[in-house]
């Protein structure tokens, strides 16, 4: 029990903070620039919309005879500007729906990429090589490939594709979905 006492006085008095003991809490400088306008940037490309800038400087003088001085200056400024990457989604399911026959959609930003890493000639959007698929077409693609998804055993992937021969209207892809 004697010891217990002086070893209790010892835990008590370290955790108790110091008198005098120097605390240094920091505030943030937020400041705010507000902008409304409306722009045109193209596909990846970045626009520098404007900026503020600010200086302030101040000298003071003290003593007597020979005067000392100080002097202090400060500046700041900010600017504003905006890149830009449109994601198409739509698209960029498509790719991916259509990636079980290795083939993406003709004439898509993504087939052109392909067909540049893979060497062959990149096709013109506006010189497509083959007719446009008809709704009834790309139905029938979206449910061969629910059907071979499903014999692979991937249910995600199946009810992926029967969700896109739904959109182009098959019948059978909405009752599948139900």
């Amino acid at each position: 029990m004697r010891m217990l006492i002086p070893a209790f006085l010892m835990w008590v008095a370290q955790s108790v903070p110091a008198f005098g003991q120097e605390l240094v809490v920091q505030q943030p400088v937020v400041g705010t620039i507000l902008l409304s306008t409306t722009v045109a940037v193209p596909d990846r490309g970045r626009i520098f919309l404007g900026g503020v800038s600010s200086g302030q400087s101040g000298r003071s003088r003290f003593g007597f005879g020979q005067p000392g001085s100080s002097l202090g200056w400060s500046r700041s400024s900010s600017s504003m500007s905006v890149g830009v990457t449109v994601i198409d989604l739509h698209e960029m399911d498509e790719a991916i729906l259509s990636s079980a026959s290795n083939q993406p959609e003709p004439g898509s930003r993504y087939s052109r990429h392909a067909a540049a890493i893979n060497g062959s000639r990149s096709e013109s959007p506006r010189e497509p090589t083959r007719d446009v698929e008809s709704l009834a077409e790309r139905a029938a693609k979206f449910e061969r490939l629910a059907c071979k998804a499903e014999a692979e055993k991937h249910s995600g992937v199946a009810k992926l594709h029967w969700q896109m021969a739904a959109k182009y209207g098959s019948a059978t892809a909405r009752e599948k979905l139900r």
